[in-house]
């Protein structure tokens, strides 16, 4: 169960409907670590385990010597790459929208140029 505390989701223990708080997190290998939560209300106590985990590349470092990552990409990630690829290959015929804002804005030379 989860509810939204202070513009983030947060994680309620199924006994009191309290918030769980994260007390401890182990690093169980590179992409996974094993949590455990408590819950804040004192007179219920109850806790929880659970696990977070990477499970793709959203988008790459920006690091020039950055090692590649070993998880897959998302397809949102394949998709921006499919669409940067596509945009080279057209050349300045098709626009995007920030190209767009550029040539509004009365810029000259295009910032990937």
């Amino acid at each position: 169960m989860s509810a939204v505390a202070g513009g983030r989701v947060v994680f309620s223990c199924e006994s009191c409907d309290s918030r769980l708080i994260k007390r401890t997190s182990t690093l169980v290998h590179k992409y996974l670590r094993n949590d455990i939560y408590m819950c804040e209300n004192p007179l219920c106590g109850a806790s929880y385990s659970g696990h977070s985990e990477l499970t793709g590349i959203a988008s790459p470092s920006g690091v020039p010597t950055a090692l590649p990552s070993d998880l897959p990409p998302t397809p949102s990630f394949l998709r921006a790459q499919m669409q940067l690829a596509w945009k080279a290959g057209k050349g300045y015929i098709q626009l995007d929208l920030l190209d767009a804002i550029d040539a509004m804005c009365g810029a000259t030379e295009h910032p990937n140029a």
